[in-house]
Order: C-alpha cells, then structure tokens, then sequence
C-alpha cells in the first residue's frame, strides 16, 4: 500500500513538475510572439507614419508646382502686353514722326510728337521702377 502511495505521490509532483514546465515553456513562447508582434505592429505603424510624410510632401510638391506654373503664366501674359504696348508705342511714336519728317531735318519737332515722346518716356519710367511683375501704366 505504500508502494502505491509512493508511486501516487511521485506522479503527482511529476504531473505538478510537467505542468509547471509546460506552464513556463508557455508563457516563454507567448512573451516571446508577442514581443515580435509588438515589434512588428511599431515597425508597420513606422512605415505608416513615414508614408503619410511622403504623401505630404508630395501634395505640397505638387501645389507649389501649380502655383509656379500659374505665376509663369501670368508672367508670360504680363510680358506679352508689355511688348504689345511697346510696340504701340513705338508705332505712335513712328507716325507721328512720319508726318513731320520733312522739317525735321533742320531739328524741328512738332509740339504734339514731344508730348507722345515726354508721355512714353514717362510710362517708361513707370515700367522700370515697377518690375515686369505689376500693372502696365495706362497710355495717355
């Protein structure tokens, strides 16, 4: 009888020391999957953070290039009417010549070409103080 008492003890502590392995193996292995899942989860939300960086610059990338482009154009439109309007000028400035040309010859200019004269240098001026950039100085 004590035999089996013996027997039933010793089964008892090896089925307790079995557990208790079989506990610690456990709760080893788990610690261990969720330490890489943890990482793996900070790793994924790294990538994800960075990501939205790019997708941010990017976006502003893209809207600075709009506003250069509109900026170009708007430029290129202002330097399209700055040359229409020398050339205007300079056609004004022609024909009036033109009609006075015989007494030029002796240095005489007739009173109105000076106005047009003294007037385009004036918007001239206006011009180059004020940049490509602004309004055209409206002709008189």
């Amino acid at each position: 009888m004590i035999n089996r008492i013996v027997i039933a003890a010793c089964a008892l502590v090896a089925l307790c020391i079995a557990l208790v392995v079989a506990w610690l193996l456990g709760s080893s292995t788990g610690y261990d999957l969720g330490h890489a899942e943890g990482q793996a989860a900070a790793a994924k939300q790294c990538q994800k953070d960075q990501l939205g960086a790019l997708r941010q610059v990017i976006d502003s990338t893209k809207n600075l290039t709009a506003a250069a482009n509109t900026a170009s154009q708007k430029l290129s439109k202002t330097i399209s009417a700055r040359q229409q309007a020398d050339a205007r000028t300079t056609k004004e400035i022609r024909d009036a010549l033109a009609t006075t040309a015989p007494q030029r010859v002796d240095c005489v200019f007739d009173a109105g070409v000076m106005q047009q004269l003294d007037a385009a240098r004036h918007r001239a001026a206006q011009a180059a103080a004020g940049g490509i950039g602004r309004e055209l100085p409206a002709a008189d």
